[in-house]
């Protein structure tokens, strides 16, 4: 009988033995293929993004994901008897060639496991870190993406080490402000069938971008550049008059045609096809005088030469990055005097042979609404103000005087609104391609402009690309800004909206962390029908929603909210 029990026992001890070597050689094999796998996995938690008003731009969003180790399953000579499994939900094509697979992602830990089923034994679930991205009104274009393109906020962010160095870093731009310059710019570009456009606000006197918006595929603003066309004009104005080289009473006549180095090798004319006789310095930017500005370009080159005309150029950051926190800032085009021809000073006069991009132009156009400082733009809501005097803060003030009669009076008068006074400067840039030169019937409608025109706020610049139906700068641009801050202000008068979060019709809110109550009169105010809401848990607060943050939603959509104590 004893000898029976050693037997036995020998025999159970050495199957467990067994067991737990067949246990740890294949949990161990399992093991070290995840831990590999598992560092190339995004659990990176990188700073959330929030707009000036601390609604959320990106966040941070905790999820879980089940991989499954095909590799694994076939050393085992398991594949074939789970394949029918895996074809549930993925093609042979898919599941043939590689070692990880997949799964899903889920809300929590649990959903995983029971979603993986007897697949368990050939996978692990890892806790991972998502970036949602609010995409709308072209923020997309704006902001970027860590890891998934090469330009905009967050990859500047990233390389700079700012990404990692908070939990939230906010940003200059203003949502509400977003919104109306997408909407308003849309508009425009629709109905003058046009290829596409640019609006930017800035605070003119912090240079913060509250607005930014492209309607391109590629965001122009700070990765292309442009003519700068008779938006020029203010600044060489400024300069001459700075320099002493014209006084604000000096007189020019405009007459039909004008050559300025004396020759037939470049003509000037005004646009509106005729003369304007005797003109001042303020009608010359009211009405856009082109021959009177090449009469000012002949007394500057009178008194200095080309290479000085060349650094005034760099003095207002033509033809070098503003430093702006965006990646993928380009340099513009700024050919150096060397590679001038005789005309090149007239034809920068006219705004053209200089390629600028729209953020360097309103930055340095910015300087008149800013009492003749220089202030670097920026997309960070707290920083520290870079400023540097670029004119002389008479000079900005009579100048900025005299741009306010553009819009009362002069190129800009489509822009004119009741109770809204706006300053700024029309311009209409020919568009060129390399190798080819000046395209004709294709032209850039530019407007740069400041508002109000006493203590300005806000600097801002809209380019809208190729208009078909109408094609100068104040009958196409300038009317888009206009309404930007028209709207912008009496929306501010007429609610709270500054102290509280944005909610857009249509767009799914992210109601995280909210009282139910708060997110349930949240969504009958945006119009959601109270049969298509859901409300599952017996809890106070919203720990999960079933359509993400910033989706578009249809009518007959059901939203889903959980809740937890």
């Amino acid at each position: 009988m004893k000898r029976k029990w050693l037997i036995f026992t020998f025999l159970f001890l050495s199957g467990y033995i067994f067991l737990i070597t067949i246990t740890f050689v294949y949990n161990n094999s399992l093991t070290k293929d995840f831990n590999e796998f598992s560092t190339s996995l995004e659990n990176n938690k990188y700073s959330e993004l929030v707009d000036s008003k601390g609604n959320m731009i990106v966040y941070n969003q905790e999820k879980y994901e089940a991989w499954v180790d095909l590799g694994f399953m076939k050393s085992r000579n398991d594949f074939k008897k789970n394949k029918y499994l895996l074809n549930q939900r993925f093609s042979d094509d898919e599941i043939e060639t590689i070692k990880f697979l997949k799964w899903g992602t889920y809300d929590t830990y649990e959903e995983a496991y029971i979603d993986l089923g007897i697949l368990n034994k050939y996978a692990r679930i890892y806790p991972v870190t998502h970036r949602v991205y609010n995409e709308l009104f072209s923020l997309d274009l704006l902001i970027g993406k860590t890891n998934r393109t090469t330009y905009g906020i967050e990859p500047f962010l990233l390389e700079n080490g700012i990404l990692n160095s908070q939990k939230t870093i906010s940003l200059s731009i203003d949502l509400k402000m977003q919104q109306i310059a997408y909407e308003e710019l849309l508009n425009t570009v629709k109905k003058e069938s046009a290829e596409g456009g640019i609006v930017v606000v800035m605070e003119s006197k912090t240079g913060k971008i509250k607005s930014s918006v492209s309607l391109y595929p590629w965001n122009i603003a700070y990765m292309g550049y442009i003519e700068p066309g008779s938006t020029l004009k203010p600044l060489l104005i400024s300069t001459a008059l700075d320099e002493h080289i014209i006084n604000p009473n000096d007189k020019f006549y405009s007459g039909y045609e004008y050559y300025p180095t004396g020759k037939k090798n470049f003509k000037v004319t005004e646009s509106q096809g005729y003369g304007m006789g005797e003109v001042g310095l303020r009608e010359t930017l009211t009405y856009s005088s082109n021959i009177a500005i090449a009469q000012i370009m002949e007394k500057i080159l009178e008194e200095f030469s080309n290479q000085w005309l060349y650094q005034k150029l760099l003095t207002y950051g033509f033809g070098k990055k503003t430093g702006i926190e965006f990646k993928g800032e380009i340099n513009g085009v700024v050919p150096y005097p060397d590679d001038w021809y005789e005309i090149t000073p007239f034809q920068i006069a006219l705004g053209q042979g200089i390629g600028i991009t729209p953020i360097q132009l309103i930055s340095a156009f910015n300087v008149i609404p800013n009492d003749g400082k220089y202030v670097k733009p920026t997309f960070l809501e707290v920083k520290e103000i870079s400023e540097r005097q670029v004119i002389s803060e008479p000079t900005a003030k009579i100048v900025k005087e005299w741009l306010s009669y553009t819009v009362t009076e002069g190129t800009a008068r489509k822009a004119y609104k009741e109770g809204l006074r706006i300053g700024g400067k029309t311009g209409t840039a020919q568009k060129a391609e390399s190798g080819i030169g000046y395209i004709e019937g294709s032209y850039y409608s530019l407007f740069v402009g400041f508002y109000p025109v006493v203590d300005p706020i806000y600097t801002a610049v809209v380019v809208i690309d190729n208009p078909k139906e109408e094609f100068y700068g104040g009958e196409v641009a300038a009317p888009v800004l206009t309404n930007i801050f028209y709207r912008y202000s009496k929306e501010k008068e007429s609610s709270a909206f500054d102290n509280q979060k944005v909610f857009y019709q249509d767009i799914m809110p992210d109601l995280i962390g909210y009282p139910i109550t708060e997110a349930h009169n949240i969504l009958l105010n945006l119009g959601i029908k109270e049969k298509n809401l859901i409300i599952t848990g017996n809890g106070n607060t919203v720990v999960s929603q079933s359509v993400p943050p910033y989706k578009y939603l249809s009518d007959q959509e059901v939203i889903q909210l959980h809740t937890i104590d």
